[in-house]
């Protein structure tokens, strides 16, 4: 360490103009810069502002919330057991269905002529509207 010089200051004299010293006053546009004077609504306070949560937290929050509402979920309600009973109704006239073919049932197909295709030729359709 160096000898102690008759120049510098000895630690009292540092702490006794330390003391004395005051700060300069902050400028006016620092006030308006972290304060603004023009206060917001409540409500876009509100969707600005932002809670920070653990995610440990958080995460049970949301099982408790889930499991919550599975616990408070209402079941189905059950059905009364369905009575069968058999009832005979008189029919006073029957009914007589006709059927009308336009076109006479398909023949049988034999599957042992059907040949795979010998050469696949693929054909575009257009529509109408089309242009290409």
């Amino acid at each position: 360490m160096e000898p102690f010089e008759p120049d510098d200051l000895s630690d009292r004299e540092l702490d006794e103009i330390l003391r004395q010293w005051e700060s300069p006053e902050p400028p006016a546009r620092l006030r308006t810069a972290l304060f603004p004077e023009t206060a917001r609504p409540w409500w876009q306070r509100m969707w600005g502002t932002s809670i920070h949560i653990p995610v440990p937290l958080g995460a049970a929050l949301v099982t408790a919330a889930v499991a919550l509402a599975v616990w408070r979920w209402p079941s189905p309600p059950v059905a009364p057991p369905t009575r069968i009973e058999r009832v005979e109704v008189p029919v006073m006239q029957e009914r007589i269905v006709t059927v009308y073919r336009d076109r006479p049932s398909a023949p049988a197909v034999d599957l042992q002529k059907l040949q795979p295709v010998a050469e696949l030729r693929p054909v575009i359709l257009r529509r109408n509207h089309a242009q290409n």
